[in-house]
């Protein structure tokens, strides 16, 4: 397990780190289509006075929580064993940050890791052309296929994309995403 994972949880310090860094939203849980729904109109009317950064943000947000809908790896068992992530959107000064994360197999980490630098690299024209590649491609209803035309979509709408993989276990890594978008 990683150092990072076996560090004593402060609750006290998470609040205070909430309270400092202007957290619209902070969840982690199950992740279901009412939900979605629900925390979309929060997001909408907490950042509506920016108009084209709120579109981008409720963008990013729709596509990222969908793969989490579809894709997390961490599956509540309790009621309808819904899939597990963990979402943010930070407002910073002159940027929102949206940060969401869940947990992948080990056996795809390589694969995410490696179209997320695809992502990263490509300028925006390439990354049209490499949406419409995907878009394409015979669907595939498997892991492999978690980084797909929503990643690109999210990276087309935000200012910066950056990926972070912590193995978690043996089976599990925690995937997490950081976008930006300026105001």
């Amino acid at each position: 397990m990683s150092k990072e994972v076996t560090k004593e949880f402060n609750f006290f310090e998470y609040h205070d780190q909430i309270n400092q860094e202007n957290i619209i939203l902070s969840y982690k849980g199950p992740i279901t289509a009412m939900l979605i729904a629900e925390l979309s109109r929060d997001i909408r009317a907490e950042i509506q006075h920016h108009r084209k950064a709120s579109k981008k943000v409720f963008s990013i947000f729709m596509e990222l929580a969908q793969n989490v809908l579809y894709y997390s790896s961490e599956i509540n068992l309790f009621g309808d064993k819904n899939r597990v992530g963990t979402i943010f959107i930070v407002n910073e000064d002159e940027r929102y940050k949206v940060i969401v994360g869940n947990m992948v197999k080990n056996t795809i980490t390589s694969d995410l890791k490696e179209r997320c630098h695809k992502i990263k690299e490509l300028g925006r024209s390439e990354l049209r052309a490499y949406k419409r590649e995907l878009r394409d491609q015979p669907y595939h209803n498997d892991e492999s296929s978690e980084a797909g035309i929503g990643l690109v979509q999210a990276a087309l709408t935000a200012d910066s994309f950056e990926m972070k993989i912590i193995e978690m276990s043996n089976e599990y890594s925690f995937f997490v995403l950081f976008l930006t978008v300026q105001k």
